[in-house]
């Protein structure tokens, strides 16, 4: 119990990457923890970056509580791989939603379409 009418909801969170990946998330999570006890709001923000990764970590205060936001469809599906179905366009293959997501387009036989394409093939650009 957080307190006497709330309960503490159980929860698992698995991370997995290579030790290069692990130990720049241990990094920026270093980073905002320290920034975050240096202030009275025990907010911080951490980053780590490299040339081909960039982890932003911040620290708020609050409930108890664990994001991870991805910054694209494409990360997210990546993300979600496993339990989430990637929909792509019919026409040019392109990522246009996950299950969880109904913002695409069905064609007549039960396939996706992105709204680029269905406007071209509407204006007769096929």
């Amino acid at each position: 119990m957080a307190d006497d009418s709330t309960p503490v909801r159980a929860r698992k969170f698995r991370i997995e990457g290579t030790g290069r990946m692990l130990e720049a998330l241990a990094r920026a999570i270093n980073s905002a923890l320290k920034e975050a006890r240096a202030t009275p709001y025990r907010m911080g923000l951490g980053s780590v970056a490299t040339d081909d990764l960039t982890i932003e970590i911040e620290a708020i205060p609050g409930e108890d509580n664990l994001r991870y936001i991805p910054t694209s469809i494409d990360e997210a599906a990546e993300v979600t791989s496993g339990w989430a179905e990637k929909k792509r366009c019919d026409e040019c293959q392109e990522l246009v939603a996950l299950l969880l997501d109904d913002a695409y387009l069905e064609t007549g036989d039960g396939g996706v379409i992105c709204c680029e394409c269905y406007r071209r093939i509407e204006d007769g650009r096929r």
